[in-house]
């Protein structure tokens, strides 16, 4: 066996020991009184109303918003870095929801790390993955430092329900996505308002463009926000890069618990991986075309993930008609990455995005 492959299997095996922790995130049938298959085609009829040819209803552009500013102290290669919180004001589409969204006071604030240069340069916002959210976890899994040297200022945002945005009782991440349908969905709506505010503040303060670089639940966010906003739009994006992405969450939920208590029971209730997916269509990053043209789309793929397979790098990839950037390590052991990274920001620059002429050392 070749060194790429021993390395691609060694990255699958560390990846198989995390997926038990997946099976949290399968929705078991409702215990509320009815029928569970009749609740979820219930649900899916209420999101999809109006909402998948016409995103603007779901997705309604935020307003800009009020941030306030933290200075954390001196960051790499000169920059500064600040703390940045502001309301979030999104209003759950659903009426069921809104008593249980108010009552996360937590969640209520969104928050992000930005890295300034105060130069005026693009903007990458960095979206973490399931159980993220902590700022000195997202520095090192995305190399911060490596954006910052070539010619990015960097903003890392935490998703609802994640790190500051969890409620204290619950761990980072395990609220959003849940076993919850509906509360899945509206997050997927509250992190998309978020993001779009933070964009307008963003441009606000100089960026001439802003793009977002996602992992696994950061990378389906990443993508969903290029389904919704692209250049031009208020609160939108100039270019988003999918890595690792998640893209069609109920076959996840499925195939990770496919020998759980919870798939059985769920099943035994009527409940299907189809009827899933259509309750979850509403926010799905392949439900309706990217806003952003070819050249601004990029995906990039683990060939031994084993938490989001590279089928679902493959699907997005595919309906954004363009090729996986592949390296050869896993979810968590991303052996080999860089290339893709180098890839993907030598695009851009091919792009003409204003600030790249940036001169830091080479890599």
């Amino acid at each position: 066996m070749t060194v790429r492959g021993v390395l691609t299997r060694a990255s699958a095996a560390l990846d198989r020991g995390v997926v038990r922790w997946m099976r949290l995130m399968t929705p078991p049938p409702s215990r509320a009184p009815g029928d569970p298959r009749r609740q979820l085609l219930e649900l899916a009829a209420a999101y999809g109303d109006g909402t998948l040819g016409l995103p603007s209803r779901f997705f309604p552009a935020p307003a800009a918003p009020a941030v306030r500013l933290a200075p954390v102290g001196d960051g790499p290669l000169g920059t500064q870095v600040v703390d940045l919180s502001y309301r979030s004001d999104y209003e759950p589409f659903l009426p069921a929801a809104r008593e249980h969204h108010l009552r996360i006071k937590e969640n209520l604030t969104a928050h992000a790390r930005w890295w300034t240069s105060g130069r005026g340069r693009p903007a990458l916002v960095l979206l973490h993955g399931w159980g993220g959210g902590q700022h000195w976890v997202t520095e090192r899994t995305f190399a911060v430092d490596y954006w910052l040297r070539h010619g990015y200022d960097v903003a890392a945002f935490v998703l609802p329900l994640h790190g500051d945005r969890a409620p204290g009782a619950w761990r980072s991440g395990a609220l959003f996505p849940s076993r919850n349908p509906m509360r899945t969905n509206e997050g997927f709506g509250q992190a998309i308002h978020d993001l779009r505010a933070l964009s307008r503040f963003l441009r606000g303060r100089g960026a001439p463009a802003v793009g977002a670089l996602g992992m696994s639940l950061g990378g389906y966010t990443t993508a969903l926000w290029a389904s919704v906003a692209g250049r031009g739009d208020a609160g939108g994006i100039d270019f988003a890069v999918a890595m690792i992405p998640a893209v069609a969450m109920a076959r996840l939920m499925w195939r990770h618990a496919e020998h759980s208590p919870a798939r059985a029971r769920a099943a035994a209730a009527g409940v299907t991986e189809d009827l899933l997916a259509d309750a979850f269509a509403v926010h799905a990053p392949t439900t309706r075309p990217a806003r952003l043209t070819a050249d601004r789309l990029f995906v990039i793929g683990g060939r031994g993930d084993r938490i989001t397979p590279p089928e679902q790098a493959e699907a997005l990839a595919a309906h954004w008609g363009v090729a996986v950037r592949w390296f050869d390590g896993g979810h968590l052991a991303q052996l080999g990455r860089g290339g893709a990274l180098r890839d993907v920001r030598r695009a851009l620059g091919q792009l003409g995005l204003p600030g790249l002429a940036f001169r830091g050392p080479r890599s």
